[in-house]
């Protein structure tokens, strides 16, 4: 008696066992991956292809398989767009995608948002995301489409790169036969478009001399009460060049010395005040 309840317990954990590694191996298009195998350069340029996952077939070549409404142009900061996923491998049935905005730095770069739960979900380590495919939206013929939301960074953030890596498997429910394809796509910033995001912010200051020689500028605002005041030196571009002041100011007239960044090149740049949340911004000349 003993010796059957014995044999039928190792049959209960060895059947245990290969359940749980079953759910391991397909984990990549079923249940979804663990966060950071994108391919990016803070992911260590991992993707599922790697060594005790979908490594039975090395990692084929990049497709293009993530795409987006953003226009032509760039992006506009702060701005939604949708993000649109697409795995595609003929007589495969079942597929997985795994996608982060990120500088090649690794910080992460704007928002992404869930829009359809069934097939997407959203993982967050830290301050990154990683959008993938829920246990419910990876199964399909031939190809599966998914697509999220991403709310575009603030103005003067550059270009954004968004790292993917989608896996096409035959259904066995074990990593044998998937096939691992890496996928970027570099969306720029429509400078125009963070350019006018600055101007378009109210509140009066006046720059003194300008054209600036040097390395100071004098800045002259007045306040209806106490408030912090933060001021930030960008280029024609878009892109913010330094923080020149970030403090706490008493209320009335104001007159203050900036001191300009060390190194800065003659030409024009824009100046933004920003105080009781209104901002506003000027154009300073540095001369030669």
């Amino acid at each position: 008696m003993k010796k059957k309840i014995v044999t039928i317990s190792m049959t209960l954990i060895v059947g245990v066992l290969l359940y749980f590694t079953g759910i391991n191996n397909s984990k990549a298009y079923y249940y979804g991956p663990l966060a950071g195998y994108t391919g990016s350069p803070h992911d260590g340029g991992k993707t599922c292809d790697y060594s005790n996952c979908h490594n039975s077939h090395s990692l084929q070549s990049p497709q293009a398989w993530i795409s987006s409404n953003v226009p032509a142009a760039g992006y506009s900061p702060d701005t939604v767009y949708t993000i649109t996923a697409k795995a595609v491998k003929i007589g495969y049935g079942s597929f997985g995608f795994e996608i982060s905005p990120q500088t090649t730095g690794g910080a992460p770069l704007g928002k992404m948002i869930v829009t359809n739960t069934s097939t997407t979900q959203l993982l967050s380590v830290g301050s990154l995301q990683y959008m993938e495919q829920t246990q419910y939206g990876y199964s399909a013929t031939d190809s599966m489409t998914w697509s999220f939301h991403w709310k575009a960074p603030a103005v003067g953030t550059g270009s954004v790169t968004f790292y993917g890596a989608f896996n096409c498997g035959n259904g066995n429910s074990v990593a044998t036969g998937t096939y691992v394809y890496p996928s970027t796509l570099i969306i720029p910033e429509n400078i125009d478009a963070g350019i006018s995001a600055i101007e378009n912010a109210k509140t009066s200051f006046s720059l003194f001399p300008n054209p600036a020689r040097g390395t100071q500028i004098n800045i002259t605002y007045t306040l209806p009460h106490s408030t912090n005041v933060e001021i930030n030196m960008y280029g024609m571009d878009g892109r913010k060049i330094a923080t020149l002041l970030n403090n706490t100011v008493s209320e009335g007239e104001h007159t203050q010395a900036l001191i300009l960044p060390s190194g800065i090149t003659p030409g024009i740049y824009l100046v933004e005040l920003t105080a009781n949340n209104k901002s506003t911004i000027g154009r300073m000349m540095v001369a030669k």
